[in-house]
């Protein structure tokens, strides 16, 4: 579990900090999750950019 130490009875702050703390490491568990072989990983990355460029592209 991740801490966080409270300075100058700064809560907000560190709640703030507590929060991007503990969202970067779901980040790094997610990606933990289970292993792809390099070539499947670079197919599930040309998909996801496929994905994400036809979405940004698509009109309203």
């Amino acid at each position: 579990m991740a801490k966080v130490i409270v300075k100058n009875a700064d809560l907000n702050e560190a709640m703030k900090k507590f929060g991007r703390i503990m969202a970067e490491t779901r980040k790094i568990a997610r990606g933990h999750e289970y292993y792809l072989r390099p070539g499947l990983k670079a197919k599930e990355k040309a998909k996801a950019a496929a994905r994400f460029k036809v979405r940004k592209f698509v009109k309203k």
